[in-house]
């Protein structure tokens, strides 16, 4: 009796945490439509549109192909400024310069500044031609 009274209130308290137990994870498609390969990565620091001191770990993305950002937290959670930044750059660029020369000049493709607004009207896809 009593092992029986055990598993049903096990079962009770495991079905009420359920939720808890799912990993979420929200993501950011980029892809790349063009030609050659590119390198991306997320900044959270809005509106510091510089690109960071150190080299950040970039996202290879081949032509034609495509990446993910991902968080295990709802963007608006995770955003503090309610803006992601999503930089593009030339893996010819890295492999030429230097990331010192690559932030002092800016040497970027291109530069989405997606709210969290922005990011759901999308679809959650970001398009680099």
């Amino acid at each position: 009796m009593e092992k029986r009274v055990l598993v049903i209130m096990l079962i009770l308290i495991m079905s009420q945490s359920c939720e808890y137990l799912v990993d979420h994870v929200y993501f950011i498609e980029v892809q790349n439509n063009s030609d050659v390969a590119v390198r991306c990565y997320a900044s959270y620091s809005y509106p510091d549109t510089s690109l960071d001191l150190t080299k950040p770990r970039l996202q290879l993305i081949n032509p034609k192909s495509y990446t993910k950002i991902d968080s295990k937290e709802k963007w608006y959670k995770v955003l503090p400024n309610d803006t992601l930044e999503i930089f593009i750059i030339s893996e010819d660029t890295l492999i030429k310069y230097s990331w010192d020369l690559i932030k002092s000049d800016y040497k970027i493709l291109k530069r989405f500044d997606l709210s969290v607004k922005d990011i759901e009207q999308m679809s959650s896809t970001v398009i680099y031609q």
